[in-house]
């Protein structure tokens, strides 16, 4: 029988810079029949026993794990209203790593895997099936954290991973148009919403260098991406390799035709991660008779893809985690901690395992499992009556 609440939902919150995870012990659920501490003899039964076709489930609010970074060492910081949502932004700062997140997951660490603009964020962990959130940044300035969904599994000893494409939880690129300045009335849609702001003029245009109009290159980085408008139409001319000197840029490749004197370059307006505050339905189906695994983001297939080997897939008979990989005893805590738990920071709200392969999802706002195939459901909402 389910349940029917009213009032402020809540949730499972893995703050940023948290070291938390949720364990599932398997101790707890399936009784060692031989008291031999040997996993593979006993008699499994409900998620640790089953094999073959299953449905993974969970609605969940991920959380900016990039920060707001300025736009440039020596250009002027955007304004940003701080939140708990919100990873410190480091680049803000004259010496980052003094900083206690740039320890916990820096932006940029050299020579390391520790970073952020790589972090995964583990939603579930079993030995022998994952899912995750991956970003897929390339930097922070005007960027929040956009996420890809990364799946893997181990069937008969091989362990393959699979991700989508692009994105697929990404953030707001267009605001409501404000009339400010003359400047502002450059770059709008044919809807009224802000996507572009005016960056400068051209002075000159040869290959891959443009100077720019005054220093207007403060409010550049490398990797920031230029448009050039015709219409209400903004095309890519390139990204920005490097910045020289004062007025000069230069793109990651020439850009032909060569642009005329004064023509007008465009930058991304102001990003929003306005999926801090809403809820996205995740799910992953697998269909052992074809091998096929499905990835769904709030209903829509956003991956379609073959697990090489045709052996029984089985879920590991141990421990697993939500939040986390769950190294070690209790997750490694202190420096670069983050990246090696892959640590998850953000909210959970509900999930399921189910022993089919669902084909579509019509509720994305609540899971109702049906009971019969029901192999785990969490439900970390309470309610305020």
């Amino acid at each position: 029988m389910y349940q029917v609440l009213a009032g402020k939902k809540r949730s499972l919150v893995f703050p940023v810079m948290c070291n938390g995870f949720v364990k599932l012990d398997y101790s707890d659920n399936v009784v060692d029949t031989n008291s031999d501490g040997d996993t593979s003899n006993d008699i499994a039964y409900g998620l640790f026993g089953h094999e073959g076709s299953f449905t993974f489930e969970a609605i969940i609010t991920p959380y900016d794990i990039n920060g707001y970074g300025r736009q440039s060492v020596s250009g002027s910081i955007p304004s940003f209203t701080a939140s708990k949502k919100i990873m410190p932004s480091n680049s803000h700062q004259s010496t980052p790593a003094n900083y206690q997140s740039e320890k916990y997951l820096p932006v940029d660490h050299a020579n390391t895997n520790y970073e952020r603009l790589t972090h995964e964020m583990r939603i579930f962990d079993n030995d022998n099936f994952t899912i995750s959130l991956l970003n897929s940044t390339t930097f922070n300035e005007n960027q929040p954290a956009e996420y890809k969904i990364k799946v893997s599994m181990d069937i008969g000893g091989t362990t393959e991973t699979f991700t989508t494409t692009s994105a697929v939880i990404t953030a707001n690129k267009s605001a409501m148009f404000k009339w400010g300045s003359v400047s502002d009335a450059e770059g709008f849609d044919s809807n009224g919403r802000k996507v572009f702001d005016l960056l400068s003029t051209t002075i000159s245009h040869s290959g891959a260098v443009i100077e720019l109009n005054g220093t207007d290159e403060n409010l550049c980085h490398e990797g920031q991406e230029l448009f050039i408008r015709d219409g209400f139409t903004f095309t890519s001319i390139g990204t920005i390799a490097s910045i020289n000197g004062t007025t000069d840029v230069t793109l990651n490749a020439s850009y032909s035709p060569t642009l005329s004197n004064g023509t007008k370059l465009f930058i991304h307006s102001r990003k929003d991660a306005s999926y801090i505050n809403n809820t996205y339905h995740i799910a992953c189906t697998y269909t052992q008779s074809s091998n096929r695994i499905n990835i769904f983001l709030n209903g829509i297939n956003v991956l379609s893809t073959k697990h090489t080997q045709s052996g029984t897939f089985a879920f590991y008979r141990g421990d697993c985690f939500i939040g986390a990989t769950g190294i070690g005893a209790n997750g490694m805590t202190g420096a670069y901690s983050a990246e090696a738990n892959k640590q998850f920071m953000g909210e959970m709200h509900e999930m399921s395992i189910l022993n089919i392969a669902k084909t579509s999802f019509t509720n994305k706002e609540t899971l109702l499992p049906n009971l019969n195939n029901t192999l785990l459901y969490l439900r970390f909402e309470e309610i305020d009556l």
